[in-house]
């Protein structure tokens, strides 16, 4: 398989399995919400705020490390690199993960009584320090089959672990009879930590065997460990302050809510809804982009270990220009959607009218939720991992300050404002870097202003059918009937062209096909 159709071909596999654990998820949160009720979301998202930061202490840095170890040492023809490369990942990954387990099971009661106020939440947070190693250690093994282009196996744990996950988490839910808000979020908790350890048995199973492949008597690089510890270290630790900012955001959330006169209730129902709800029916149809942004990683890692250069690497840039291009028409497309289809969408999740305000005032930002996605995987990818970190840092910080300062005299909406200010923010710094970097070149007129004119022309087109007020199918022929006549407009504009399906076409027939062959001489 040629080097640019294998790329599609893991991208493909990456986006089934990411619509698949996607649309599970979106359906698993909004099952939590109806079923324990939005103020227990609220508190469960709380606690997820703390775990997510224990998550980034046990395994920051590590996957990314993994993949970029693997993918320069077999880029440089030294596959007796690949199995030392892992065993000092999976040691890293050990020490971090039980490290953080422990501090997670040390603090859980202080955080619980002091910060959250809530002593129900004690108990789940110490049963999730468990899972840490567990998650930690399956992060590197996602790492090493992302370098070595397997994402199926990859693909296929995580399906597994997210349909385990959801059996477990109903049939644990199924015994909790009395509402209590400690023993929803303690069967949650236990849930996860069961999931983790299958999730890491099967990882550790498909390694092992898919590690045979490589000799090796064959060289590898010297200080390997050295080598490691300068991705993952300088990753983890920006990590570990980025997502310490973003758990103290969290937390300040609902108590400077208050400041602006919700009451607690109210104030813990509106972030749960928020995180709960409208941002994962936003980011849901990410998953048909994102997996190929991902897979850029260690594309450009390897080119950049062959020839050292960026600037004036025809691969590079053309591998650039096809991903921004598709980001920013799928996503543009996909905020024209949401805001067209706010109420019925909000309704099929069972959401209500604030739901779909929410969903329609945040739908704009999309293209650059998505975009930015796609800027940080090109900046990891040609070893400028720190620029993005220390671009999400700044807009962490920036976040805590707005909500600090700006949620007690906004209230809601100001909570919105800081989320929409956020992404636009390290969206920003992330793109001038790139551009520095590759001295790569935007079309303004075909990356925005055509695609927001054929969006805001479609949806003003397709709001007007009949059908999405009826029933779930209504919506879907509705929203398919957006996208195809955007997609038309895009062709009509030439904002999609012929060269490009003749591309696509080339790649999965012609067998002698190589990637900088298919960089046109138009681009």
């Amino acid at each position: 398989m040629t080097r640019v159709k294998r790329f599609f071909v893991n991208g493909m596999i990456l986006t089934a399995t990411s619509l698949i654990m996607s649309g599970i998820g979106v359906w698993y949160s909004v099952y939590i919400s109806n079923r324990i009720g939005s103020e227990a979301m609220g508190v469960y998202q709380l606690i997820m705020s703390v775990y997510s930061f224990a998550v980034t202490l046990a395994a920051s840095g590590i996957s990314f490390a993994a993949t970029r170890l693997v993918a320069e040492e077999l880029g440089q023809g030294r596959e007796g690199g690949v199995r030392k490369s892992m065993r000092r990942c999976v040691v890293y990954a050990l020490c971090f993960s039980m490290a953080a387990g422990v501090l997670l099971f040390a603090v859980s009661e202080p955080i619980g009584q002091f910060v959250l106020k809530n002593p129900d939440t004690v108990l789940p947070m110490k049963t999730m320090a468990f899972g840490l190693p567990f998650l930690a250690v399956s992060a590197s093994f996602g790492g090493y089959f992302t370098a070595v282009r397997r994402v199926v196996k990859n693909a296929g744990v995580q399906i597994l672990e997210q349909v385990v996950r959801i059996g477990i988490t109903l049939a644990a839910l199924s015994l909790v009879h009395d509402g209590n808000l400690m023993h929803i979020c303690l069967a949650i908790a236990v849930s996860g930590v069961l999931t983790e350890i299958m999730s890491f048995v099967s990882s550790l199973v498909l390694y092992l065997n898919d590690r045979k492949r490589y000799d090796v008597t064959k060289p590898s690089t010297d200080q390997l460990t050295k080598k490691m510890l300068s991705i993952a270290v300088p990753i983890a630790l920006s990590s570990y302050l980025r997502s310490g900012l973003l758990t103290l955001k969290n937390l300040l959330v609902p108590l400077r809510l208050q400041k602006a006169g919700l009451t607690q209730s109210a104030a813990v129902t509106f972030f749960g809804m928020m995180h709960g709800v409208v941002l994962p029916i936003l980011l849901f149809p990410s998953a048909f982009i994102s997996s190929f942004s991902g897979l850029m990683i260690p594309e450009l890692s390897e080119y950049r270990a062959r020839d050292h250069r960026v600037v004036g690497n025809r691969s590079i840039y053309y591998l650039i220009s096809r991903m921004l291009q598709l980001n920013l028409l799928f996503s543009i497309g996909v905020a024209g959607v949401i805001f067209t289809f706010a109420e019925p969408l909000a309704a099929a999740v069972g959401g209500d009218a604030q739901t779909a305000v929410y969903l329609r005032v945040m739908a704009p930002i999309i293209p650059v939720m998505y975009v930015d996605n796609c800027v940080d995987c090109v900046l990891k990818g040609l070893n400028e991992q720190l620029s993005s970190m220390k671009y999400n840092i700044i807009d962490a910080a920036v976040s805590v300050l707005l909500v600090l300062f700006l949620l007690p005299h906004t209230g809601t909406a100001g909570y919105v404002a800081v989320i929409c200010f956020s992404e636009i923010l390290n969206f920003a710094l992330s793109l001038h870097r790139m551009v520095t970097v590759t001295k790569f070149r935007i079309h303004p007129v075909n990356a925005f202003v055509k695609p927001i004119a054929a969006t805001v022309i479609a949806g003003e087109i397709c709001r007007r059918l009949p059908l999405i007020e009826k029933n779930t199918m209504s919506l879907v022929l509705s929203i398919g009937c957006q996208a195809a006549v955007y997609v038309l407009i895009l062709m009509l504009v030439k904002c999609i062209r012929r060269e490009d399906g003749a591309w696509l076409k080339k790649i999965f027939i012609n067998s002698d096909h190589k990637f900088v062959e298919s960089c046109g001489k138009k681009e």
